[in-house]
């Protein structure tokens, strides 16, 4: 399959899966209230940091090595159920530890009932095995299946949500997606690997599973951690304004991540080939696309993420507006950092250096928490989590710079700011003149899209958009 034809299906598929349970948050957020839906995420958002921690560093390891061993099936049977076993002993250590934690911690004893919930969540994710089908490049299964369970799931949701008491049900609906998912794959698994338990070699993986697993770890310090970090030191209503905050913007970076996501194997078979002019060439293309996309969305967040955020979740979540415009920049600094750790450190088997920059942002998170998160709330979360990224991001800039005398393409970036700097002043005019949030947020999108347009192929002359632009005018000569 083509690259542009796994970016649409990936596209999809990692949209889909932030923006179909988004058509039922409004809904959800109204019905369970802000407490419980920050019981839900603080109970989800610990799972989940057990969840990367049983998944080790599979994500990255498992489609690497599977897109290295796709051509042969034998191989491809041996690295599969090598790198399978590997997890499973990883995902029974994370169970183990979480039901300690759920029966001597009192933070986490009144939700024991969401916790045996979630630790069968933890347990299909061992066999939710998408690294697979990523490194075999089925982009069009994965995003067929997920979207028809998750359209199930939202017929669900409007179907048995009806009080605020079915909060527990809500996260047992939730936790079904990844079950329902884990049991699929496994069927269809049995098209491309044989299953056998003869041949299992997990010493080559160790190394690079356990340190990428490391860098999911902590990686999950400031995002995940977070919302768990303040329920601890908090109280669930914060979270419940962080995790509504961050919602909205783990949307937006669907798009990026289904880029970098199917970008991925591409690269590292042309590391694999020697290819490296073309390497560097579709890096530098890469780092445009990020810019094109993530000035006019931070732009557009930062104005109308309060709007935004009260049509989504409605009243009694305003402890959520300033935490979202506090994020919004990290459209742009994630989407660098996308490139730099996983198209080129990553790609290169840098994974120490990826670890050694990962712990250093960690440890800053962590520090920042103590001090701040107590006092400030969702709001020092979120600033926890902006400073932690800046810190990755110039670490490893810096590190590429030295050994592989290459650096982001600063003066494009230098040209894109200053080229939407004036879309901000036009954002704050469509605020201060229309007073109904909906009227604001569609022309404020709708002049975004077209500022974007005149923007790109007048101004920055972006390549892409030139290109469709002429194909466009060819197709109405004929």
């Amino acid at each position: 399959m083509g690259l542009k034809k796994n970016f649409i299906y990936s596209s999809i598929l990692t949209v889909s899966t932030y923006l179909l349970p988004l058509l039922v948050y409004p809904y959800v957020s109204r019905v369970l209230g802000l407490t419980n839906i920050g019981i839900v995420n603080f109970i989800d958002n610990l799972v989940n940091y057990f969840v990367a921690f049983s998944m080790m560093g599979i994500t990255t390891v498992g489609v690497r090595e599977i897109a290295g061993a796709r051509n042969e099936k034998s191989q491809l049977s041996e690295t599969f159920v090598s790198l399978l076993s590997l997890t499973g002993i990883t995902t029974i250590v994370a169970m183990l530890i979480l039901f300690i934690a759920m029966q001597i911690t009192p933070t986490l004893i009144p939700y024991q009932d969401l916790l045996y919930v979630g630790q069968l969540k933890l347990l299909s994710n061992l066999f939710l095995i998408e690294w697979l089908f990523t490194g075999l490049e089925d982009f069009r299964y994965i995003t067929i299946r997920t979207i028809l369970i998750r359209c199930l799931y939202i017929v669900s949701v409007f179907l048995f949500i009806r009080t605020a008491d079915d909060y527990k049900l809500f996260y047992v609906l939730s936790c079904g997606m990844a079950i329902a998912n884990a049991v699929i794959n496994i069927f269809y698994s049995r098209r491309f690997v044989t299953y056998s338990l003869q041949k299992i070699t997990i010493r080559p993986y160790l190394k690079p599973f356990f340190i990428m697993g490391v860098y999911a770890l902590l990686v999950h310090v400031y995002t995940s951690l977070n919302a768990v970090w303040l329920g601890f030191v908090t109280n669930t209503d914060e979270v419940g304004y962080f995790t509504t905050a961050t919602r909205l913007y783990s949307i937006v970076m669907a798009l990026l991540i289904s880029f970098t996501n199917i970008l991925f194997p591409y690269v590292s078979n042309l590391l694999a080939e020697g290819k490296m002019t073309e390497f560097w060439q579709k890096i530098n293309s890469a780092f445009g696309v990020i810019f094109t996309f993530a000035f006019p969305t931070a732009i557009f967040l930062f104005v109308a993420g309060p709007s935004l955020l009260h049509l989504f979740a409605g009243d009694g979540f305003e402890g959520a507006y300033c935490p979202m415009q506090i994020i919004s920049p990290l459209v742009l600094i994630v989407g660098m950092e996308q490139i730099l750790i996983i198209q080129i450190l990553m790609a290169m088997h840098e994974d120490y250096i990826v670890l050694r920059n990962s712990f250093i942002g960690a440890l800053i998170a962590i520090l920042l928490n103590l001090f701040i998160t107590a006092s400030l709330g969702a709001i020092g979360s979120a600033i926890v989590w902006v400073l932690s990224e800046i810190c990755i991001m110039v670490l490893s800039i810096v590190y590429i710079r030295r050994k592989y005398h290459f650096s982001p393409p600063y003066r494009k970036l230098l040209q894109y700011a200053v080229s939407y700097m004036p879309l901000i002043g036009v954002a704050f005019l469509c605020q201060y003149f229309f007073d109904s949030e909906t009227v604001f947020l569609v022309v404020l999108f709708t002049t975004t899209i077209f500022y974007v347009a005149i923007n790109e192929i007048f101004i920055m002359k972006n390549s892409i958009l030139l290109n469709i632009v002429s194909r466009f005018k060819s197709f109405q000569n004929k």
